[in-house]
């Protein structure tokens, strides 16, 4: 549920979690084909100075590259099905960018049956960036509550 806020940037807070949806569903397509191509698959979303922090651990671009590769080698050799569910609870427009709040499930379902889930919660920041929106901050947490 999105709370109701003043817009300063016509249609940006939508555009903004369009996008953000976007990417979600980009990711677990990729995982799912089993293949992933950082740069041409979700690289366009990302600013050239994007700040990605999960865990408490900050990254590069390199690390998410790495990170999604070994998630898409992960369910392909387990024979996983992924499932990456977002659901926006908060979007916001702070004049220059748009703040996202994203509360969700990464979860895996194995051919015997058996299934695990992981909560996660993410904060993002959007801006445009030669009339796209694109990422400039990222921060994936888990065990949301």
């Amino acid at each position: 549920m999105r709370n109701n806020f003043p817009s300063v940037t016509v249609g940006g807070v939508d555009a903004a979690v369009a996008t953000h949806q976007d990417v979600v569903r980009i990711y677990e397509q990729a995982w799912n084909a089993h293949v992933f191509d950082f740069e041409s698959d979700v690289g366009r979303f990302m600013a050239p100075d994007i700040t990605i922090v999960s865990g408490g651990t900050l990254g590069g671009r390199s690390l998410l590259r790495e990170i999604s590769d070994a998630r898409a080698d992960y369910v392909r050799g387990t024979r996983a099905t992924a499932t990456l569910n977002s659901e926006i609870m908060y979007a916001a427009d702070i004049g220059i960018a748009v703040v996202v709040v994203a509360e969700g499930d990464l979860s895996f379902a194995y051919p015997d049956r058996t299934a695990y889930a992981q909560r996660l919660l993410t904060s993002s920041t959007l801006r445009l960036l030669d009339g796209a929106w694109v990422f400039q901050h990222i921060h994936f947490g888990r065990g949301c509550s």
